[in-house]
């Protein structure tokens, strides 16, 4: 053993094998900071770690063979042995490794005392804006992917609180999960700087989560690093609050104490709780009726495994007002009580929760647009305002905001709000739909149109969209495209709805009785509002009383949702002279009305206004009539005519009403010059059988005009016709673009 010891210090071996350490020492330590700077992963730093483990044995077996001398590198066996041993080459094996240990110190002090490891701080001090991509998640195994999608949406939401951030939100990213596009693309479709990706790997009670900022402008990496834990919920949590601080300081955001202090919360200690609250906030960001009713269950559950979860009461709020709002599955008052519970248990728990307050704007918001009386507006703004103040990068709460002022008529605001959101949700849906609305309120409906095409160019699967384009072409009076959008509609939805449902009401207005009937009868037992398809029949039948007696049932029994059916109820009471019943049925769709005694006159009461002044001259109060009538006239003069929000023609109905019969004619004239085509759009009958136009329809010119519109629906009905006998409805929703 002494031999061969002594053999090795000859050779200088030992020598080699030291310097070899302190190099691979050094080698390591560079790759563990250079492989992440270039996107090397994992896998690629384990194997460069093997091949300088592998070198070690090649050194060995070279310092063993070759030998250094005076005349240079010799085979050790071609080495003279009777000549006296050079003391230099020792000499200088020892000063190489005296050198080496310096630098391997220097090397490791300065990665891993100094934190160049982990950052490379200033590199990006002027991005202000980020998104995060799905982290990818490394495991077949549907949960991971689910926890991984967890972990990325806190991380998302903390990073968000940051005020001197912009952050992309959770619906515009995830469109980004498996994409082919390069950093650079997705950069420029989301308006940011700076991409953050990651990738989360779970086995057992572990997990590891590594992650990199990328200057999408240089694709140059400006951070890294990578997270192994115990999987415990304070160490999600922590991991989460650490990577957001780390790349604020990577970005040199400065984070105030309140956004430290709401990056460092814990919202549960749970896993069960956490897991099904992520579940939860999945099903809700689909908006589907099923979705939400099993989001709403699965939030209950989180709250039942842990009472004290803020975040899942908050979920719960939202999913008991959008079963509300969005399917009418619940009455306003149960919905608006379970919320109003659910966002005082959330705000109790975490008084800065953003999610709380932009959920309580969105309640009084809904509350307040339904009646437009008291001052929940004000209360739904102050919400907002805190939520956003909490959460600055909050899409959800600028969107609802804008529906606010929409509703409020403050139209600039509403514009302004909108566009924040879509700044901060590119890809998000309901802007989209709702922006060109505004246009469409203003009369602008070739801007509307030009919207309402981008967002089905970005959104092609979604259906509200095309429902949207679909309502305004009807209020075009272009029927039979508006016929083919919402038949475009109806397929991604894969179903229908009878309250609103337009096809009905086209196929009337065009004369297909037959095929409205058939429709009515598609009509699934399971829909909300089957229990009205029998009214919808005998009003198509001309039976308005019957009809009324129907509509009213169903309100009084609470088999539908009430507020939907209202116009309805009070048009066939109307038509079938019974005038109280229409009043109350007027007073009730508009609250605002029944507890104002001057009236509010404006976009959203104008028709109900008409019926009433209408009654008021039935029952022989003409001043009172007069009076009503004058004021919307002079409303209607700055309102659009035909789209959406247009009021068709009700300024030729004021004119019969007030016996201006030359002026009732003329506004005739100028709506179908216009494009007015039919009247079902704005009331539920047809030209013909117009109430309020009793004082012209025997007028020979009111004659010719009224087969003018029944010439120009036989057109359209025509061409529907032949493009469903073609299979081509696609050919009507193309006339749109090219108009």
């Amino acid at each position: 053993m002494k031999s061969l010891v002594a053999e090795l210090r000859r050779r200088n071996v030992l020598r080699v094998a030291a310097a070899y350490a302190l190099v691979a020492w050094i080698i390591i330590e560079a790759g563990s900071v250079l492989l992440p700077t270039f996107g090397a992963s994992e896998r690629v730093f384990q194997l460069y770690v093997i091949a300088v483990i592998a070198g070690f044995v090649i050194a060995i077996v070279f310092a063993w063979i070759f030998e250094v001398t005076p005349d240079g590198v010799r085979l050790d066996r071609n080495v003279d042995r009777t000549s006296p041993v050079d003391p230099a080459s020792g000499q200088k094996l020892n000063y190489a490794l005296i050198a080496l240990l310096v630098i391997a110190l220097a090397v490791s002090i300065t990665f891993n005392v100094t934190g160049i490891r982990d950052s490379e701080p200033g590199v990006a001090a002027d991005i202000k804006s980020i998104a995060v991509l799905p982290f990818t998640s490394r495991s077949s195994d549907p949960e991971n992917l689910l926890f991984s999608d967890g972990i990325h949406d806190d991380l998302l939401t903390r990073l968000a609180n940051i005020k001197a951030l912009k952050v992309i939100s959770r619906t515009s990213v995830m469109e980004y999960r498996d994409t082919t596009r390069n950093l650079r693309q997705i950069a420029a479709e989301l308006g940011v700087q700076a991409i953050l990706e990651g990738a989360v790997q779970r086995i057992g009670d572990d997990v590891r989560i590594n992650l990199q900022l990328i200057d999408a402008r240089t694709d140059e990496h400006v951070w890294a690093k990578t997270f192994d834990r115990q999987l415990t919920m304070q160490n999600i949590f922590s991991i989460q609050s650490e990577v957001s601080e780390s790349v604020a300081a990577a970005l040199q955001a400065t984070l105030s104490p309140d956004e430290q202090v709401r990056m460092a919360v814990i919202p549960t200690t749970d896993l069960r709780a956490y897991r099904l609250y992520k579940e939860a906030k999945n099903n809700l960001y689909k908006r589907l009726l099923e979705t939400t009713r099993t989001a709403r269950e699965q939030f209950q559950e989180a709250i039942a495994l842990d009472p004290r979860y803020a975040d899942a009461h908050a979920g719960l709020a939202e999913a008991n007002l959008l079963l509300w709002i969005n399917h009418a599955d619940l009455s306003e008052e149960e919905a608006t009580r379970a919320a109003q519970e659910s966002i005082d248990n959330a705000l109790a728990l975490d008084p800065n929760l953003a999610d709380a307050y932009a959920i309580l704007g969105l309640m009084n918001s809904s509350q307040w647009s339904h009646t437009r009386i008291g001052t929940k507006n004000l209360d739904a703004e102050a919400a907002f305002r805190r939520a956003i103040a909490l959460n600055p990068n909050h899409a959800s709460a600028y969107m609802w905001f804008a529906s606010l002022r929409d509703t409020e008529e403050r139209l600039d605001e509403a514009i302004e709000l909108y566009q924040k959101s879509m700044e901060l949700d590119p890809l998000g849906r309901i802007p989209y739909s709702n922006l060109p609305m505004i246009y469409a309120k203003r009369g602008q409906s070739d801007e509307a149109m030009r919207l309402w095409l981008e967002a089905v160019r970005i959104h092609n699967d979604w259906p509200t969209i095309h429902e949207y384009i679909a309502i305004q072409l009807w209020g075009m009076g272009r029927l039979d495209e508006a016929y083919a959008w919402h038949e475009k509609a109806e397929r991604l939805s894969g179903g229908i709805r009878i309250a609103g449902n337009m096809k009905l009401g086209v196929l009337a207005e065009i004369g297909e009785y037959d095929r409205a009937r058939a429709e009515l009868d598609s009509i699934p037992t399971s829909d909300p509002f089957y229990p009205l398809v029998g009214a919808f029949h005998v009003l198509l039948d001309g039976k308005f009383g019957e009809a009324h007696a129907q509509f009213a049932d169903a309100i009084d029994s609470g088999r539908v949702p009430a507020k939907y059916i209202y116009k309805i109820a009070g048009d066939a009471a109307l038509l079938s002279g019974n005038l109280e019943s229409a009043k109350r049925w007027t007073l009730q769709a508009n609250p605002i009305l029944a507890s104002d005694a001057e009236f509010t006159i404006d976009r959203y009461t104008a028709r109900d206004v008409v019926r009433l002044a209408y009654i008021e001259q039935r029952q022989g109060n003409d001043e009172t009539a007069f009076k009503l009538l004058s004021s919307v006239l002079e409303l209607v003069e700055s309102l659009p005519r035909l789209g959406t929000f247009g009021f068709g023609i009700l300024d030729v109905q004021i004119y019969a009403l007030l016996g201006r019969k030359e002026d009732a004619l003329a506004a005739l004239r100028d709506a179908i010059d216009q494009g007015f085509r039919g009247t079902i759009f704005f009331d539920s009958w047809t030209i013909d059988m117009d109430p309020y136009l009793e004082s012209v329809r025997g007028d020979s010119r009111f004659q010719r005009m009224s087969d003018e519109l029944d010439g120009y629906l036989r057109v359209m009905r025509d061409r529907l016709i032949q493009a469903e006998e073609a299979s081509n409805l696609d050919s009507l929703r193309a006339k749109v673009e090219s108009t």
